[in-house]
């Protein structure tokens, strides 16, 4: 449980940060950071979701450095889209805070002892 909440409250720090950042060019105040930091902590530990940790090698494939990558290509199309229209440009806030979120997470299992598997 403990390792929940630091991935959750990891992703919410870095997908918060990232986005305050970002937001910090742009002339009128935002406080899209905060909602960026409430998804990232929502979907902090998606991974786990998809793949329940039942067993120390519960890391298949959505913990894998294959989906690593897949996920990151997803996050830099969705960094360089250049939505018009109002609801595209919350998707692709979306599409950014939860990927963001998800790649947080294999980061920080990237630095355990059993690490990602590649495929």
């Amino acid at each position: 449980m403990a390792c929940a909440n630091a991935h959750r409250v990891m992703a919410a720090g870095v997908v918060g940060g990232l986005t305050l950042y970002a937001d910090s060019e742009h002339p009128e105040p935002s406080s899209r950071y905060l909602l960026a930091a409430g998804i990232g902590y929502g979907f902090g530990t998606l991974p786990d979701i998809l793949e329940p940790a039942h067993h120390p090698n519960h890391r298949q494939f959505c913990h894998s450095i294959a989906c690593a990558g897949a996920i990151a290509y997803g996050v830099y199309r969705a960094y360089k889209w250049e939505p018009e229209e109002a609801h595209e440009k919350w998707c692709r806030f979306i599409l950014l805070a939860i990927g963001g979120a998800y790649l947080v997470h294999l980061a920080m299992d990237s630095t355990t002892p059993k690490g990602l598997p590649l495929v």
